[in-house]
């Protein structure tokens, strides 16, 4: 066991129940943010996206229209 696992097993015995859980909570997300990205089907591309991710996305605004407001007149200055 490494010294970390048994920092933590301390720390989470000196702890009352409902602070140990939320340590443990984070360890776990923790955790679970360092595994690699994985899609449903498992697939990822070369910089780690899941396959389609980015075709799914972007098609969900291909029929969008983008207006964008007028620029804004700009403010006066006061001369020198």
């Amino acid at each position: 066991m490494s010294t970390l696992a048994l920092d933590l097993q301390a720390t989470l015995k000196e702890l009352d129940p409902d602070s140990a859980t939320k340590l443990e909570r984070l360890v776990r997300d923790a955790m679970a943010l360092a595994q690699p990205a994985k899609a449903k089907s498992g697939a990822v591309d070369a910089k780690g996206w899941p396959v389609g991710y980015f075709e799914e996305t972007a098609g969900c605004f291909a029929n969008e229209r983008f207006d964008f407001p007028a620029d804004l007149p700009l403010e006066p200055i006061a001369t020198w």
